[in-house]
């Protein structure tokens, strides 16, 4: 074979390598594509197509305005499950391996949201089983296309930690299946889904990461603000890799905290203490002495080193606390071989005034969910069908409100199979390496026998 022919061959698998690289890059941003291409398009009420440049949509595709939090009833484990108000879904933890675990989450997500395909954020909050045990079968039915991964890292022979060389200092370690189970879930969403997540370190140092959405008086946060590592040292407890987490949305605030113990507390109420002295603007500063959080998740499921009073006086007011909702996620009595929560936490709660009606233990009334959403003018936080008052300050109404767009989104077909971009990149790619394999068996057939 001539040295030429190599050269052609050579040049034929080097487009093939090429044009799959590009082709999954592309699919991160294969929503925009869709648009550009005119593959997916907004439709109204009226079944009229709107241009997406035009349109006029504030709260996002099919959002309803409306913010749910559900704290789904997986026994011993965490699992969040929230629809945000542009329309799109965020989980937090994915509960336990053990099946009754498992099928608890697996069946509320499909019970709460029929239509769902995908999860736009997932979030771990740390490596423990009972938070990330079944959150790789979630995610291969319903994969994320951002996905948020505690600084610890995987340290297993059987799969390397694609994040290895990008943790931040003082990671910590873990070597269970199923942390490993997360990760290749996190990172290879499983067929069809043919797109390419983002999997990010959490590191609350980065205010990049907060998530945003919605436009407006509609939009809305979640920001990191924990671990922060203030020690200089890796944490001995697994624990404290957890996330501490603020939701707000309308002026109403829902603390997030994972399984973070009282370290992990401690270092978030220095920060928030020196942020009101320090002269520097920044994220901490939320927290002054008049911010109260309506909905709070209780740390390690009510753990007595948890919700320490130093941590609930950071994130409510004297006279707020009360009227706060408190959050357990826990085990039935009868098999909780941790006891949670402990009744030195329930105790403080009652110190501080908060009625027994508040502290909500999905032991007891099991799925919890809460719910931001107008009523008679005013946006209330819901639990169940209570409404408590409105946030303050109560967002303005306008007293003659334009009327917003109802937008769907529409995909274009072809023979009854949907076009999207994934399934257009992948379907031109086969053709044309096709024809680059048979260029290749050419020059190979034709090139036997002569000289090199």
């Amino acid at each position: 074979m001539t040295k030429k022919s190599k050269k052609l061959i050579f040049t034929d698998i080097v487009i093939i390598i090429a044009l799959a690289i590009a082709i999954g890059i592309s699919m991160t941003k294969s929503f925009d594509i869709e648009l550009s291409l005119g593959l997916c398009y907004y439709v109204n009420e009226d079944g009229e197509r709107v241009d997406a440049d035009s349109k006029n949509a504030p709260l996002g595709v099919e959002g309803s305005g409306e913010l749910k939090v559900h704290f789904v009833n997986v026994r011993q484990g965490d699992c969040i499950v929230i629809e945000l108000p542009d329309g799109k879904n965020m989980i937090i933890d994915g509960a336990d391996k053990k099946d009754h675990h498992r099928t608890a989450a697996m069946d509320f997500i499909a019970k709460t949201l029929p239509d769902l395909d995908y999860f736009d954020y997932a979030i771990l909050t740390h490596a423990d089983a009972d938070h990330c045990g079944s959150l790789d079968d979630i995610l291969n039915k319903y994969p994320a296309y951002t996905v948020y991964r505690p600084n610890v890292l995987l340290k297993r022979d059987d799969y390397a930690d694609p994040a290895a060389d990008k943790l931040l200092p003082y990671y910590g370690t873990a070597t269970t299946e199923a942390y490993r189970d997360f990760l290749k879930a996190a990172y290879t969403p499983t067929a069809p889904h043919e797109f390419t997540p983002e999997v990010i370190v959490t590191d609350a140092t980065d205010d990049s990461q907060t998530i945003k959405g919605g436009e407006g008086e509609y939009a809305y946060s979640l920001t990191f603000y924990s671990p922060l590592y203030a020690s200089g040292k890796k944490y001995a407890d697994a624990n404290n890799y957890s996330s501490i987490m603020l939701l707000e949305y309308r002026g109403f605030k829902f603390m997030l905290s994972g399984d973070a113990e009282q370290l992990n507390e401690q270092e978030f109420v220095a920060k928030v203490n020196s942020a009101k002295t320090d002269g520097v603007t920044d994220k901490y500063d939320v927290f002054d002495d008049n911010f109260n959080a309506d909905v709070i998740k209780a740390g390690h499921h009510g753990s007595a080193t948890s919700s320490t009073q130093a941590y609930l006086d950071a994130i409510t007011t004297e006279s707020g606390a009360a009227s706060s909702y408190y959050v357990f996620s826990c085990d039935k009595t009868d098999s909780n071989k941790y006891d949670h929560p402990k009744q030195e936490v329930l105790d403080r709660l009652t110190a501080m005034g908060v009625p027994e009606s508040n502290m909500l233990r999905t032991d007891i009334v099991g799925d919890i969910s809460f719910s931001v959403r107008e009523d008679d003018g005013e946006f209330k936080l819901f639990y169940g069908d209570t409404a408590t008052a409105p946030s303050e300050p109560t967002a303005p109404t306008p007293q003659e409100p334009e009327e917003e767009q109802v937008l769907t989104l529409e995909y274009m077909h072809l023979g009854g199979i949907k076009l999207t971009w994934a399934l257009v990149a992948w379907t031109v790619y086969a053709v044309v390496v096709a024809a680059l394999l048979v260029h290749i068996a050419y020059i190979y057939m034709h090139g036997r026998g002569k000289k090199k």
